[in-house]
């Protein structure tokens, strides 16, 4: 019926328009060659009806002619060979018009070839040439045997196949429905790489094959059907009328995917913010080493204090988040023990953060290229949660429609720049980005991030990525994030390289409907609604973690500041005046400078002595320094005889106890709800502190055997540690650190310095992550180094021995820190030590690859001149050089 149609349009605008317009118009022309007198005559006289006719006459016959001409290209095109997808990608309206008119026709044509042609049948009961009549389907498997079988194929080849409802043919397809595994698809391409193709052309891209081309496939290929391919599944074809009173099977719902016996969930607050577990993991532990940078550029002996990292507040919260995962089964049992006593709850505000855990983690599809990216979660069982990731590669991209699918899309990209599985490429075109972000991009991305001029060009990019198995580095993995291609030919070449690039780690978010993968519609408050069939069903239901657009931005702000930091000065540029060059090889950086102004706004005022016991007089002994441990002294005669009752708390007691013993003077019961619960604090903080304390007696009364009476003392909502029972060897840091600031003479204040190494055992409470100790624990640490810095100032001209040994226990304190090993080489060069330059610039290279950093420049120039000048170089000289 096309076809007839289309010869009649065809016939009616090559043969009856000029038919029609010498008929009823005649020949638009003067019949002699006007003079000028007569075409002015025309020009001023009023447009006539004649006039008006005869110009349209001439208009359409210019148009006659130009379509003829496209019609005759066409047929010669047919003749060539050329395929109707390629006669309907001619450029042109008039071009257009007529390929698509000799297209239709030419199919009609072939189809009527095809049906007429006899078919040899493998049915006994079935008489040969009787073909079954197949129900059409919108443009998909369905009607593409007939073609397939129009246009017949050489044993042991395979055409490739027209485009069905947006699903363009690949390699992959190819191999994935004629080998049974996709992943073949270089075999096929090492077979016809530079072959000709019937429309003369040559195959030099293996992600540029068109309909029409035939491939050779690998000798002893046995087709195997789709139902056993696992190929994508089609789209559902229109349902065939069914016969009354029997009802439609109804389609069965795909099994779940295996699950990892693994912790996830997600995170929610602010109403337009909900993530995964995983993301604020990710967030936490860069932060930590961020802070961890920051802090190695402290110069000992500066007093340097308030220049904490700016966090957003994006970041905090996720960091907040992680911290209370870790505590999440004991903090839920604390509000089980005191929901009796509670009053009833009121409605969550959407401020508040709500964490959802899950213990388990489905990977959609099973587990093929990687482990799959974070997408959502969904309530199983009524209360369980689960989380679902979503392997883009192993879907062929995932397309994300609706109010909510550009706040989903932001969440993968964070979740895949994030991620541990590997380092992952995220390619966007500029124009997305910024519709992505809901502003131009200002400031700087992370180096993961491939911002290119437009989708072409993403292609582009995409075409240079290795796509055979063999050539692909381990983990290296990259995925676009890109509005989807209208034009039929950027469909094809996209996903084409989706399908070929997929076990190489190509893969694509496309912020719209992509019909070669998977579609999922998300709604304005993150729920998935609604997905393509086969891999997107286990998504339907689910709740897509999504992120607004500020946050995003603050968060990919903070991931650049995270990246590996070049090369530069590490320490305070506030103090780089003072510190001397590295090329002036005898002077010590710690020592120059004024020394630190002493000032009680440092640090509060530290607590009185009088009514603690000496530590051997207590039966219990708290240290903080390095991993906190508590012991128990059985017998007060013998101090020796120590009992670590740790084990006995768990990580919250621990936790309260440690708070506790760094404010010797006691806190107030809001201020230990705002440290040990930020986000989420109890609906009833003075029954939840009471249960904490319970417990600790309890526990310190079964590891006791009842000989300890209560260690937290509580008057009026205020509570400290009893120095009776405990001592605390934080304390004798502090009462140190109070000595320093009061002290009257010199030798005093020396006194004071070497009391603070000393007591200084390692980092405060090491191994307990918490966000109050940060500050905490960098303030002490930079009280230890100010020590060590004020000691070598005194002690560098008379005993550079001592001030060597003094700098290798600044190194302990302090790993990370550049200067202080800069210092100890120029100390082993004075010390006639030049053998250990080299061991310690090794041990700066092992350290600092902790914090994902390499020594400077300067650093690695300053070794190299203190092994070459001892040769030639006085050792002696240990006074800072004049100044030119």
């Amino acid at each position: 019926m096309r076809g007839l149609v289309a010869a009649a349009m065809l016939l009616a605008l090559v043969g009856g328009l000029p038919w029609a317009l010498v008929r009823f118009v005649g020949w638009p022309l003067p019949d002699h060659l006007p003079t000028l007198d007569e075409i002015g005559a025309v020009l001023m006289a009023p447009m006539s009806t004649s006039f008006l006719l005869d110009g349209v006459a001439c208009l359409a016959w210019l148009l006659w002619f130009v379509f003829a001409l496209e019609v005759a290209a066409c047929a010669l095109d047919v003749a060539s060979g050329a395929r109707a997808l390629e006669l309907r990608l001619r450029t042109g309206p008039l071009r257009r018009v007529a390929a698509v008119l000799v297209g239709t026709l030419l199919v009609a044509v072939l189809g009527r070839a095809a049906s007429a042609a006899p078919v040899t049948s493998v049915d006994p009961a079935r008489p040969a040439g009787h073909a079954p009549v197949v129900a059409t389907a919108p443009a998909w498997t369905a009607t593409q045997p007939e073609s397939h079988t129009a246009l017949s194929c050489p044993p042991g080849t395979e055409r490739v196949r027209e485009a069905a409802n947006g699903v363009h043919d690949s390699l992959w397809r190819v191999a994935q429905r004629c080998l049974g595994d996709g992943d073949r698809w270089p075999e096929i391409w090492a077979l016809n790489q530079g072959s000709t193709q019937p429309s003369g052309r040559l195959l030099t891209n293996p992600n540029r094959i068109h309909p029409g081309d035939v491939l050779r496939l690998p000798a002893q290929v046995t087709p195997v059907p789709p139902s056993a391919t696992g190929e994508d599944t089609p789209p559902p074809a229109p349902q065939t009328p069914t016969p009354t009173g029997t009802p439609a099977p109804a389609p069965a719902r795909p099994a779940d995917p295996p699950a990892e016996d693994i912790g996830g969930g997600g995170v929610t607050w602010g109403g337009e913010i909900f993530v995964s577990l995983g993301l604020a993991g990710a967030v936490s532990a860069l932060l930590v080493l961020a802070r961890r940078r920051r802090h190695a550029r402290y110069r000992p002996g500066s007093g340097r204090r308030a220049d904490d990292l700016p966090i957003p507040p994006a970041v905090y919260q996720l960091r907040l988040a992680h911290l209370r995962a870790q505590h999440g089964d004991e903090d839920e049992a604390l509000q089980a023990e005191t929901a009796d006593t509670e009053s009833p709850a009121g409605p969550r505000s959407e401020d508040q953060m709500q964490v959802l855990a899950a213990r388990v983690r489905h990977v959609v599809p099973a587990l093929r290229w990687d482990s799959g990216l974070d997408t959502a979660v969904r309530e199983v069982d009524g209360n369980e949660i689960e989380q679902i990731a979503l392997d883009l590669a192993a879907v062929h991209g995932l397309g994300l429609v609706g109010p909510g699918g550009y706040a989903a899309a932001r969440a993968l990209v964070l979740a895949a720049l994030t991620t541990t599985d590997g380092p992952v490429t995220v390619l966007v075109p500029a124009d997305d980005l910024t519709r992505l972000l809901g502003l131009p991009v200002a400031g700087p991305l992370p180096d993961r991030i491939t911002v290119v001029a437009d989708l072409d060009a993403a292609l582009t990019v995409l075409d240079s990525h290795p796509t055979h198995q063999e050539s692909r580095q381990p983990g290296l993995r990259t995925i676009l994030v890109a509005s989807p291609p209208r034009e039929p030919e950027p469909q094809t070449r996209l996903q084409q390289l989706l399908d070929n690039g997929a076990p190489s780690g190509i893969s694509a978010v496309l912020l719209g409907q992509w019909r070669a993968g998977v579609t999922a519609y998300v709604t304005s408050d993150g729920i998935i609604s609604a997905t393509d069939p086969g891999h997107g069903e286990p998504l339907r239901g689910a709740r897509a973690f999504t992120l607004p657009d500020t946050a995003t931005r603050d968060l990919l702000a903070f991931l650049h500041t995270t990246q590996s930091p070049q090369p530069s000065q590490p320490h305070d540029e506030s103090s780089a005046e003072e510190a001397a060059p590295a090329d002036r090889t005898q002077r010590l950086e710690i020592v120059t400078g004024p020394p630190p102004a002493e000032s009680d706004d440092d640090h509060p005022a530290p607590p009185t002595t009088e009514d603690r016991s000496p530590g051997v007089h207590t039966p219990l002994t708290l240290a903080i320094f390095g991993g906190p441990t508590l012991h128990w002294r059985p017998d007060p005669n013998r101090p020796g005889d120590l009992s670590d009752v740790t084990g006995h708390l768990t990580s919250r007691l621990l936790e309260l106890l440690v708070f506790l013993a760094v404010h010797p003077r006691g806190v107030s019961r809001d201020a230990i709800v705002d440290a040990l619960w930020p986000d989420h604090p109890p609906r009833n903080p003075a029954s939840v502190l009471r249960t904490v304390l319970s417990r600790i007696r309890r526990a310190l009364d079964t590891a006791t055997r009842g000989t300890i009476p209560d260690l937290v003392l509580g008057e009026h909502g205020h509570y400290r540690l009893n120095p009776a029972l405990v001592h605390v060897d934080y304390w004798a840091f502090t009462d140190a650190v109070s000595r320093r600031r009061t002290a009257p003479t010199p030798d005093q204040r020396i006194e004071a310095y070497e009391a603070i190494v000393a007591c200084y055992g390692g980092t405060l409470a090491d191994g307990l992550d918490a966000e109050w100790l940060t500050a905490a624990r960098e303030a002490t640490r930079r009280d230890a180094l100010d020590a060590v810095a004020a000691l070598a100032r005194a002690h560098v001209d008379t005993d550079p021995d001592y001030t060597l040994d003094l700098l290798e226990t600044a190194r302990a304190f302090d790993p990370h820190n550049e200067l202080l090993y800069r210092d100890i080489m120029r100390l082993q060069h004075v010390l006639g030590k030049h053998d250990a330059i080299s061991r310690t610039l090794t041990l700066l290279h092992t350290r600092l690859t902790e914090i994902d950093a390499t020594p400077t420049p300067d650093t690695i120039d300053l070794a190299q001149r203190l092994r070459a000048y001892h040769t030639g170089i006085p050792t002696e000289k240990t006074r800072p050089s004049p100044e030119p």
